[in-house]
């Protein structure tokens, strides 16, 4: 395809072509909190954005060098937060892509976000929608967490618990869940939606909260709920004090998990 062709903001831009990225949302992320220059979890944050780029098809050959690019970027930052996007890059005709499309690597360090030690959390409105395909993956087609971003602005709580089409609780906004009810830990399964996080996946390889039982769970079936965490690699775990109106029982973080506090 040739573009005769672009303009950015009215004026021309000088680029034969526009990443894939911006144009389809082709491409996924990863974010790590950055301590005393070391990236937590590098290495898997390094095996998530392999498996992505293994079930997208995306051809990232430069991806053996990545990490230390990354602990190059990180360095000399005390305390903060880097990010790594991953596009597919240029080349085909409208939503196909081109076989020789090269990935396109981006990585950006911030500083971190203020200590969140507690959230009060409602529940979204907004649904997400189940896609088996792409179920796990933090792809760059972010739109419904952008709406439900502005719903929680809009609303009483810090966060919001997100449920599926069908009905089921699959994470907050901003991460991913665990409660607490009769002697028993939950969390749900992200086999159709909803991103499996770093954070989430060391809670459960290191049987962090056992016992824990991972399935589909109604939203109806938080109603007695005794306890809530969320999780996430910027901001570790945090405990729930309120959820929907009602104020937890047991708001304080589990001893296991004050490892986690970032």
């Amino acid at each position: 395809m040739t573009i005769r062709k672009i303009l950015l903001n009215n004026t021309p831009f000088h680029c034969s072509e526009i990443d894939r990225g911006l144009q389809f949302g082709d491409g996924h992320f990863t974010t790590m909190r950055v301590v005393q220059g070391v990236p937590l979890h590098v290495e898997k944050h390094l095996s998530r954005l392999s498996e992505a780029n293994i079930r997208l098809f995306i051809n990232h050959p430069s991806f053996d060098s990545l990490h230390q690019r990354i602990l190059n970027a990180c360095n000399g930052i005390e305390n903060g937060v880097c990010k790594v996007i991953v596009t597919r890059g240029y080349g085909g005709r409208g939503y196909g892509f081109s076989d020789g499309a090269v990935a396109n690597e981006y990585i950006q360090v911030s500083d971190a976000p203020g200590n969140l030690k507690s959230v009060s959390l409602g529940v979204a409105e907004l649904n997400l929608a189940r896609q088996p395909k792409l179920a796990g993956l933090k792809t760059l087609n972010r739109l419904e967490q952008v709406l439900l971003t502005q719903e929680c602005r809009a609303s009483e709580y810090d966060d919001l618990l997100v449920c599926d089409s069908e009905g089921n609780v699959v994470e907050a906004i901003q991460g991913n869940v665990f409660w607490y009810k009769q002697g028993q830990w939950y969390t749900p399964d992200l086999s159709f939606s909803g991103v499996q996080g770093i954070m989430r996946q060391l809670i459960i390889d290191e049987d962090m909260l056992a016992p824990l039982r991972i399935g589909h769970f109604s939203l109806n079936e938080l109603a007695d709920v005794e306890q809530m965490i969320l999780s996430n690699s910027v901001r570790g775990a945090v405990t729930v004090t309120q959820f929907n109106g009602k104020v937890m029982n047991k708001s304080k973080l589990p001893a296991v998990l004050e490892q986690l506090i970032l």
